[in-house]
Formats: C-alpha cells, sequence, structure tokens
C-alpha cells in the first residue's frame, strides 16, 4: 500500500487536516503546509502531482516548495518536469526542532538585554492564570524557585504533572523542607516515592470528599513563605476533564500572602502523617 493509499478516507483525511494545522503553528503558510503533507504521502512527484493530492494551485506549488527548500524541507531536481522530494520524516522534525531551537536560544539573548537595569517600583500584585498548561507551569516555577521550605496541597492528580514531578525531586534533593497534603492516596504515594524526604499527610482541611467538586480549590503551593499559588477546579462540559484557573504572587508583600502563610501551614501539619522521613 502506498503513502497515498494509507492516508486515504475518513481517518486518513484528518491525519492530514491535524498535520497541515500543526506545520501551520510552525511558522508554514497553509499552502506550504499543504505542499509539504502531499509530498510526504507519495514521497515524491511534480508540480502536477502535488498540486492534485494538496488541493494548492499548481503556480503556488513552485514557490511554496521553494520556501520548503530553504527550510530544508524539501529537495528540488531541476529537471523536466522538475521532481520534489520530501525528507523523512524523522529528518524533517529535527530540522523543525533545530531552526525553532536557535531561535528560541536566540530569544532567551535578547529578552534580558531588554529589561532596565533600574526596575519601576510596583505595589505587591496578585495574577490571575487560566488554563491546565499555565497552572501547572506556573506551580513548577514557583517549586523551582524555594531554597527553604515548600508548603503544598493538592488534591487532583492532573496538576501532578510529570514536570512538577521532577520539580519536587529536584526541590527534595537540594535540601528543600517539604510538606505535602492531600486526600488522593496516589498523590501522597507518588510525592512520597519521588521525594523521599518530604513529608507527606492525608489532609481535608479544604474538601469534604474526594474527588473534589467543581469549584473547590485543587491546589495551594507556598515557597519559602512569599511566593503563592491558589487554585480552583473549573466545572467543564466533559465528564472527568479537568480545567484550572489560580491566583499567584511572587511578592511576599501581597495581603494574601499574609493571610495563607500561617493557615496553610497549620493546616498541612493538623494532618495524619502518610509519609515522612525517620
Amino acid at each position: 500500500m502506498s503513502n497515498d493509499e494509507s492516508a486515504a478516507g475518513p481517518d486518513g483525511d484528518d491525519l492530514v487536516a491535524e498535520t497541515t494545522t500543526l506545520l501551520e503553528t510552525f511558522g508554514l503558510t497553509g499552502y506550504e503546509a499543504k505542499c509539504f503533507v502531499a509530498l510526504t504521502r507519495i514521497g515524491h512527484g511534480t508540480a502536477r502531482e502535488l498540486a492534485d493530492i494538496a488541493d494548492v494551485p499548481r503556480p503556488r506549488v513552485y514557490d511554496s516548495v521553494e520556501s520548503l527548500r530553504e527550510r530544508g524541507l524539501a529537495d528540488v531536481q531541476d529537471s523536466q518536469p522538475r521532481q520534489f522530494r520530501a525528507p523523512e520524516p524523522r529528518d524533517a522534525v529535527e530540522t523543525i526542532r533545530r531552526e525553532y531551537g536557535e531561535r528560541l536560544d536566540r530569544l532567551d539573548g535578547l529578552l534580558p538585554r531588554l529589561q532596565s537595569p533600574e526596575p519601576r517600583d510596583e505595589r505587591a500584585g496578585v495574577w490571575v492564570v487560566e488554563g491546565d498548561d499555565a497552572v501547572s507551569d506556573r506551580l513548577v516555577g514557583l517549586a523551582d524557585d524555594a531554597t527553604d521550605e515548600l508548603l503544598l496541597v493538592v488534591a487532583v492528580e492532573s496538576l501532578l504533572t510529570e514536570e512538577l514531578r521532577r520539580s519536587l525531586s529536584a526541590a527534595d534533593e537540594r535540601g528543600v523542607t517539604i510538606t505535602v497534603g492531600s486526600p488522593s492516596p496516589v498523590v501522597r504515594e507518588t510525592i512520597g516515592d519521588l521525594a523521599p524526604g518530604a513529608t507527606v499527610l492525608e489532609t481535608w482541611t479544604w474538601w469534604e470528599d474526594h474527588p473534589i467538586e467543581p469549584g473547590e480549590i485543587s491546589s495551594i503551593l507556598m515557597a519559602d513563605g512569599r511566593e503563592l499559588l491558589v487554585s480552583s477546579n473549573l466545572e467543564t462540559d466533559l465528564p472527568s476533564v479537568d480545567r484550572h484557573s489560580a491566583v499567584w504572587t511572587d511578592d511576599e508583600r501581597a495581603p494574601l500572602v499574609g493571610l495563607m502563610r500561617p493557615l496553610l501551614a497549620n493546616a498541612i501539619r493538623s494532618g495524619s502523617t502518610a509519609h515522612g522521613p525517620a
């Protein structure tokens, strides 16, 4: 069965559409993405073949494939008629990965140079983040900042991402005092395994039942008594699908920090010990 035949049919149409859309997020135009997908499906071909398969006007095939060639995503043979060839999928992915890695490295060097050497004074602020990825990323960032103490309560397993697990493990290894409370046996067991030095407690202060109900607090994290995040579990139209929103601050002057610091410490430590250092 040819690549073209294997991508035919309803499932194949979905595969083509998803791949094309994803390629556009990496900076390819719609025509370029369609031509690249078509070329990958057939391996090599002429402008006429690509135009038919990709549903792209033939004149646009030439400039689209030329752009792909400049990015290392197509080869062009100067024959009659001209022949175009796709790289191996793994090579194409590595080309895109390398291109964006170089851009991110460049951005990493440029952004710090934009900062003023004399930062403006700002009032203590509490910020809002929306969405599971944003909340998880912020949890990871605060955990990575901790140098002395981490207090964490978490009731939703989905927030305990691989990245957060690595951050908690790294904090444990660098000697941060970690205390974790959760009504979830899965969360307690997972953190107990990845951070052997942590004190892990069964805590029900914010919940009556588990799994928790929509609208309830899903996690609270405090780093070094000054950085704080509080997330809530939002109701969605999809069963068993979590979506989270959070407020957070990295300024200990924020009133929320002063209110939560003793409450969080006392609430966690009033729980029953499920795991802890000997």
